[in-house]
């Protein structure tokens, strides 16, 4: 027989030993919020699966998810059937499921933009019954992106392609078919912004020594914030002068591929006198994932007066700047972890404006 059921399992120190025990039902029926970390257990085939959930709540939402999917997987059925007349496609039916059925096949990253998109859309649209959405719905919800909620063109076009992925898969359409395509999601790629000497100088005199660290690693390696966030003592070699973007158990390079970045002197300076808390570089003080840089840049900028700041735009500096000092641009792509060359040349026309004013100041116009 099919396993169907799922429970909730926190994790907590006992009599000087770590352990898995039941949570405490309170009178409501609610779970009990205690000390330790709630996990989620299930079985597929004779292997026990766990999952840790963030809350007690968290917990309670996903045992009823998995359930759900195992019930489903029980009696056949699979996300992407159509409905019928007897059975339409709901949204509030049909979204959980199919979230669940795509956090186990994607990275935990995609799972969360594409859940907070369908979601987004959901509380938008008012649209329950799937078969009503039209194309119509879906550049609204684009237009609503960018007027409303202030999103980039290329945010607005990926809300609206996911939106239109869950719709072909629930509905059954063919890929490249639907009531939107990649063809409508086009838009005017925006040149990078890229931070001047005045700005950064203003920038990191107003950080704190860790946040310096923190900020001059993103300009001296391009890594992305996700890629900071989970580097590692290990992914540093000081005699080779070297950082890798490597998997761990809750981080997975973007495009699957590990990649080494060659970086200067200084950078493994700043890495050197560092405190270590623990196994990660960029720690908080419990030793913990450090995951506010975003945040942290903001204000710092606000502080320094300077406009525009994010982490990403240290990346596109950095680009910008090996690209100025003659590295070659298959080099960029490779330091970056570009999949492909068009991605890496988005820096180039930057890199390569002061040498084109120069020229064209020297340009004899006439009169």
């Amino acid at each position: 027989m099919a396993n169907r059921k799922a429970s909730i399992w926190r994790y907590t120190k006992e009599s000087g030993r770590w352990r898995y025990v039941k949570p405490t039902i309170g009178r409501n029926h609610k779970i009990v919020p205690e000390p330790g970390a709630y996990y989620i257990r299930w079985h597929e085939g004779k292997r026990a699966v766990w999952r840790k959930c963030s809350s007690a709540a968290d917990a309670t939402v996903a045992c009823e998810r998995q359930e759900a999917y195992l019930n489903a997987h029980a009696h056949g059925l699979t996300l992407a059937q159509t409905e019928t007349k007897s059975r339409p496609a709901l949204m509030v039916e049909r979204l959980e499921l199919w979230l669940e059925e795509y956090r186990l096949s994607h990275k935990p990253e995609s799972h969360a933009l594409m859940q907070s998109t369908l979601r987004e859309f959901h509380a938008w649209s008012k649209k329950n019954m799937i078969s009503h959405w039209t194309r119509v719905d879906l550049l609204r919800y684009r237009a609503w992106c960018i007027d409303t909620r202030k999103n980039e063109p290329r945010t607005t076009a990926n809300k609206m392609l996911r939106v239109a992925q869950f719709h072909r898969s629930v509905m059954g359409i063919e890929p490249g078919k639907g009531l939107v395509t990649v063809k409508d999601a086009k838009f005017v790629e925006l040149e990078p912004t890229v931070f001047n000497d005045d700005e950064l100088a203003a920038f990191f005199k107003a950080c704190t020594p860790f946040q310096y660290a923190v900020f001059q690693c993103y300009l001296r390696s391009g890594l992305r914030k996700a890629e900071l966030e989970s580097l590692e003592w290990t992914d540093v070699d000081p005699t080779a002068g070297t950082i890798t973007v490597s998997s761990k158990l809750d981080f997975t390079p973007k495009d699957w591929e590990q990649r080494t970045i060659e970086v200067d002197d200084k950078l493994l300076a700043i890495l050197k006198d560092m405190r270590k808390h623990g196994k990660r570089v960029f720690a908080n003080g419990n030793g913990n994932r450090y995951t506010h840089s975003w945040d942290d840049c903001v204000k710092i900028a606000e502080k320094a007066k300077v406009l525009d700041a994010h982490p990403h735009r240290f990346r596109a500096t950095y680009a910008t700047r090996c690209l100025q000092n003659g590295i070659d641009l298959k080099t960029v792509q490779k330091l970056l972890g570009h999949k492909n060359l068009e991605s890496t040349m988005r820096y180039l026309a930057k890199a390569e404006s002061p040498k084109v004013r120069a020229k064209v100041n020297a340009v004899k116009f006439g009169a």
